[in-house]
């Protein structure tokens, strides 16, 4: 069979040629890809620092344009100096109409007199009515509260409110509305023609809600062709954390969503923690209201240098993420290519170059397989390859010759193996039955040795029970006597106690007996099984009542066998006991029957059924439950079940069980009707002598 091209050496020579290429392919792309990353990163970044610094210089040129428009005011109202000497209505007149036509949302003449009790009034011009008093003009941004805004402009006050919304990512907060104003202010002093200031211009822009604001810084900074398809450049101003203008969509989904605004979103907390804690710029991705941002923010201060809020520039990471990874795709898709390319070439050379080499492999698999005319015949090349080919020919010939002379050699050789082994065969004749039945054999003295250990000391043990059995005796005799009449109310189980008594007389004989093969006196009897063993339940029924066990009895007619009443009594009792012992929970059922039963042979007999209903027996324990002082039952001795068998067996019967795990065991005895005394061990003997040529 022709190995996988991965296991062969044309394989090998694609792996080995092909790994470096791979290797440095993927290094090249790691490289690519973090190259790309570092490099697009860095100019995201940059590019969004130059957003908000975009964005920092419209708001600085909004705040200077404002303050030249006040100049020039200022500047045209000194040349009508008369004017506001003489009329002050028609100058708030003037005012209203100027506030109208250069786009302030409040313009207010205050008279230097006032200036005292007006900021006193309003806090945020506190501070700043001495450097106007000295002629000095100032702007940039101010946050009015809207308990002072309400006091000179009701208006402007209602239209500041932005209501909080609960934003993502924001740190949590109580509060629905923000109710400040956060404005563009310039202020300029107006003087006579003594040089003296007599008035205070103050003119402002609303910032809160101003969408003009940041869609025009949008349009500056995120024009067409600014930004991929599908990319989305905001800009915000924030009041403390709370966007009171912007571009970003808002939270809401469905039918308009698109021209909904965030505004009343509030800032992440990671960026307001490094912004409005730290007073640090932030440069990198954010999370803005709903999605991830290429992100710079700033903090904003006010005319008197307080941190009041955030200026916030960048523009939606995922359509340059989707870019990155359709670079990288086109990149791997590159990549992928040379190395098919690479591939190709390389198996294509190897194929040429092995070509020899498969020609050899194939010929010494064609031999291993058994074909004696395979040949690798003649090659195209003339290099090394040829001269091996060439060389493994004639070692094939050489060897094929050397075969044949051992084929001829092997079948004279094998001519006189068998002659040999005609005549060994011979002489043998069946050792193979011999040694099973010798190994049989051995078993069973094993068995028997054990036993006449048991006899010797049950000869001490019955020396010692016969004494106090026949003592008992004699003083239940002596019992009876003396009571005469009087022990007629007992007299049932005075006749018990002597008839166990002389029970365990007849139990210690038999166990000597049994102990001392060939030694043994048999009495036997013509027995009515069922009589018998509704005789033994009586016997055993004070131990299964104790342990809550219940016989369930069930007899056919059966008829008589021969057989010693004693030994059979002993071998039901101790399968009753047995039976109510294999029960694993109480109370329980045995089941005790007899049934007809006839032998192989045509003889019939009696079947003794005793069944439980208990945890049952692994085959391997079944096998051995017959061996002597095998047992599992703690404080056992393992001879019952052993004894029991090898008194059935003496009469020509047997004890067979079956038995499965979790559904308890069945014990059958069988009785044949006439019994057939035997000696097991002197039949086995006489079978293996005979057997091994040592008596007919």
């Amino acid at each position: 069979m022709t190995a996988p091209w991965r296991g062969s050496v044309k394989g090998k020579l694609l792996a080995l040629t092909l790994l470096p290429i791979l290797l440095t392919l993927g290094v090249l792309a790691l490289l690519t890809a973090y190259w790309t990353s570092t490099y697009t990163d860095r100019q995201l970044y940059m590019k969004v620092a130059a957003d908000l610094s975009v964005a920092q210089g419209s708001l600085n040129i909004m705040q200077e344009r404002q303050l030249e428009r006040l100049v020039q005011l200022s500047n045209a109202w000194q040349v009508h100096d008369d004017l506001v000497q003489q009329d002050e209505q028609r100058l708030k007149e003037l005012v209203a109409r100027i506030r109208r036509n250069h786009d302030f949302d409040f313009l207010r003449l205050l008279p230097v007199d006032e200036l005292k009790q007006v900021a006193q009034q309003q806090p945020s011009l506190a501070g700043l009515t001495s450097q106007a008093l000295a002629g000095q003009s100032l702007t940039g941004l101010s946050v009015i509260t809207a308990e002072e805004l309400q006091t000179w402009h009701p208006d402007l006050a209602e239209e500041a409110k932005v209501e909080i919304i609960a934003t993502p990512r924001a740190r949590p907060t109580q509060r629905k509305v923000e109710d400040r104003a956060m404005l563009v202010r310039s202020l300029h002093p107006i003087t006579n023609a003594q040089g003296e200031v007599t008035y205070l211009l103050d003119g402002g822009l609303l910032l809160n809600h101003n969408l003009e604001f940041v869609d025009t810084i949008r349009e500056l900074v995120y024009g067409p062709g600014a930004l991929p398809e599908g990319g989305l450049g905001t800009v915000t101003l924030f009041l403390d954390e709370v966007r009171i203008t912007t571009n970003v969509p808002g939270l809401m989904s469905g039918a308009g969503a698109a021209s909904k605004r965030a505004i009343g979103t509030r800032i992440s907390a990671e960026v307001s923690d490094q912004v409005l804690q730290q007073e640090e710029v932030w440069l990198d991705r954010a999370f803005v209201v709903n999605d991830w941002f290429i992100s710079a923010y700033e903090p904003l201060y006010d005319l008197q240098g307080k941190l009041i809020g955030v200026l916030y520039a960048g523009f939606s990471e995922g359509p340059f993420f989707h870019q990155y990874l359709i670079t990288l795709a086109e990149l791997g898709a590159a990549l992928l290519i040379v190395l098919l390319i690479s591939a190709f070439f390389v198996w294509q050379g190897g194929n040429r170059l092995f070509a020899p080499v498969k020609r050899i492999h194939d010929s010494v698999m064609a031999v291993r397989a058994g074909k004696q005319d395979a040949r690798i015949g003649q090659l195209q090349t003339q290099d090394e390859m040829a001269d091996l080919a060439h060389q493994f020919d004639a070692m094939l010939d050489e060897l094929d010759s050397r075969q044949e002379k051992i084929q001829a050699a092997a079948e004279q050789l094998e001519k006189k193996v068998e002659e040999r082994t005609l005549s060994l065969r011979q002489k043998t004749g069946d050792l193979e039955e011999h040694i099973e039945l010798l190994k049989a054999t051995r078993a069973e003295l094993f068995t028997k040795e054990k036993l006449a250990v048991l006899g010797e000391l049950t000869a001490g043990i019955a020396h010692e029970i016969n004494n106090p059995a026949a003592v008992i005796l004699g003083h239940m005799d002596l019992l009876q006597a003396e009571l005469g009449t009087a022990a007629e109310p007992v007299q049932e189980e005075i006749d018990t106690v002597v008839e166990q008594v002389y029970r365990i007389r007849a139990i210690i004989n038999n166990l000597l007996q049994y102990t001392r093969p060939g030694q043994m006196v048999d009495q036997l009897h013509t027995l009515d099984i069922n009589a018998v063993t509704q005789d033994t339940l009586a016997l055993v029924r004070h131990a299964l009542d104790k342990q809550e066990v219940e016989v369930v009895q069930k007899y056919q007619e059966v008829g008589h066998v021969q057989g010693n009443r004693q030994q059979l009594q002993q071998v039901l009792v101790n399968l009753l006991i047995n039976a109510g012992n294999a029960l694993d929970h109480q109370p329980g059922k045995v089941y005790l029957s007899t049934h007809p039963w006839q032998t192989a042979t045509g003889k019939l007999g009696v079947e003794i059924r005793v069944r439980d209903e208990g945890k049952g027996m692994e085959p391997q324990v079944q096998a051995r439950v017959f061996e002597p002082f095998f047992t599992t039952r703690e404080g056992g001795n393992g001879l019952g079940l052993s004894v029991s068998r090898s008194l059935i067996r003496r009469y020509g019967g047997n004890i067979q069980v079956e038995s499965k795990p979790g559904e308890g065991s069945c014990f059958s005895v069988f009785l044949p009707r006439q019994a057939e005394i035997n000696d097991e061990d002197e039949a086995t003997m006489r079978q293996l002598l005979s057997g091994l040529g040592v008596v007919n």
